[in-house]
């Protein structure tokens, strides 16, 4: 199993980029967005390249080293965590595009970020040569730094007939992107709206059905969105991990007003930070525990099945949640200093609760997981 002792190329680039990645936090807040030059970094490092298979010049990595890199970026700064996942697993469909769009979106610009979004009414209508595309997407995390935007939609046909989904790039130069983005949490990820009204797109940028969900990429063998949701449980991780060691770092000097002990020496604070601690090393394991029982799979076999598949998801949902009750604990324990805006405490609070309110950490998958564990069909298609 990957610890914190263990390294590797990836891994020693994503460190590499953590004085930068807290030296910008203020501009990260101000801006609502990663800076230019940071997300700049951040690609030359190679990070939004960690699955992009190899024969498009990525790294390919397996899951578990995925994620270290991840949880790496998040302990500096969850949004920059959160757009390198968010980014990062785009490059699991690469192997399914059209022929040569792959090469157009990674062989001139290596470094290359696809963006995405949640459509609102969105539809794509079959016309000579690809298709006519309108509508709106929201949350399109990464979108200010992305070279891309991979628009979903319904496809329509010529009679007006709707004819399944699909999934359309279009390059981001071409699109004038909204802001929508008015929050304190996950704030720097950027996750802006676009609208896009009768814009072209020929049929080689199109990908047909559901792909993040149909597709299983070389790297890993999983959908995209069994990705998602493994790369957000990293960022919970990585956001507590730093919740904690910040509040170490505080119990170390500071002394409660209207008390003559400092936090050090105050016994509920021991109980309640192992308790935390605790619980962030085995939610961590968990997911990082299915993770390599993924990949062994993966190399044995080719495919995973749906059982192994629902407990990754359980692990990643879990990592999430749990995170965010460790934030919480941490939070108790610091009291007011944390409530401030410049406090890195309050930072990881806004943040773990920002990522348990997306889809992806929503409660309801455990329900799904347990479905599955009994034999029964899946309710929703999250596997």
């Amino acid at each position: 199993m990957l610890d914190h002792h263990e390294s590797f190329p990836e891994l020693d680039a994503a460190r590499s980029l953590v004085a930068a990645i807290k030296a910008a936090q203020p501009a990260i807040e101000a801006q609502r967005e990663l800076p230019l030059s940071l997300a700049a970094s951040v690609a030359d490092a190679g990070m939004f390249r960690l699955l992009l298979p190899r024969t498009n010049g990525g790294s390919q990595l397996t899951l578990p080293k995925f994620l270290r890199c991840v949880e790496t970026i998040a302990e500096a700064d969850a949004s920059t965590g959160w757009c390198v996942g968010q980014g990062g697993v785009f490059a699991n469909v690469a192997d399914n595009l059209p022929p040569g769009t792959a090469d157009a979106i990674w062989g001139d610009n290596p470094n290359a970020v696809v963006a995405t979004g949640t459509p609102m009414g969105s539809r794509a209508a079959v016309c000579e040569g690809g298709f006519r595309l309108s509508g709106r997407w929201r949350f399109a995390s990464g979108c200010m730094h992305a070279s891309w935007l991979a628009a979903m939609a319904t496809v329509v046909d010529r009679d007006g007939n709707s004819s399944g989904g699909g999934m359309f790039l279009v390059p981001r130069a071409e699109v004038d992107v909204g802001d929508g983005w008015n929050v304190r949490g996950l704030r720097g990820t950027g996750s802006r709206d676009y609208t896009l009204e009768d814009q072209f797109v020929p049929d080689s940028r199109a990908m047909h059905g559901p792909v993040f969900q149909a597709h299983c990429g070389a790297a890993t063998g999983l959908p995209s969105l069994l990705l998602f949701a493994s790369a957000f449980g990293a960022v919970g991780l990585g956001n507590a991990r730093r919740a904690i060691d910040s509040f170490m770092e505080l119990a170390q000097g500071k002394t409660p007003v209207f008390t003559n002990r400092k936090l050090l020496d105050d016994d509920l604070v021991h109980t309640g930070l192992a308790q935390a601690e605790a619980l962030w090393g085995s939610s961590r394991a968990f997911l990082i525990e299915t993770a390599h029982a993924c990949t062994a799979q993966f190399a044995a076999d080719g495919v995973l099945p749906q059982t192994l598949r629902a407990r990754l998801r359980l692990s990643a949902t879990n990592a999430m949640r749990r995170s965010a009750d460790v934030v919480d604990q941490i939070y108790q324990l610091a009291g007011t200093d944390v409530i401030f805006d410049d406090h890195p405490i309050h930072r990881c609070f806004q943040d773990a609760h920002a990522l348990t309110q997306q889809i992806q950490g929503r409660n309801a998958h455990y329900r799904t997981v347990g479905r599955v564990m009994l034999g029964l069909e899946p309710d929703s298609p999250i596997l």
